[in-house]
């Protein structure tokens, strides 16, 4: 008898020790480089100030640009692909990509 108040005490420590998964919705999207195979998967939020963030691979929550995809693509996967080449003319917004 006293084996049933010390496991339900038991199970009421554990569900609240347990972490639970933040409020909101989340939605996962995945991207693939221009310029390779590479994919990357992150998750998309609404933020605080109510505009879309896309969460890197690191952590860090950056607020979608263009697209949430776009801002992926270009923080990840494609982060190198332009940089350092002076004029190298950039990958930028509107450019139209077809992929099979």
């Amino acid at each position: 008898m006293r084996l049933l108040p010390a496991l339900g005490l038991l199970l009421l420590f554990l569900t609240a020790a347990s972490p639970r998964p933040p409020e909101g919705r989340y939605a996962y999207i995945t991207v693939e480089s221009r310029y390779s195979a590479a994919t990357v998967t992150g998750v998309v939020r609404q933020g605080p100030s109510g505009r879309l963030e896309v969460r890197l691979p690191g952590g860090t929550w950056l607020e979608c640009g263009q697209s949430c995809h776009d801002t992926l693509r270009r923080e990840t996967v494609d982060f190198w692909a332009e940089r350092g080449r002076p004029r190298g003319g950039g990958d930028g917004p509107g450019y139209l990509h077809f992929g099979f």
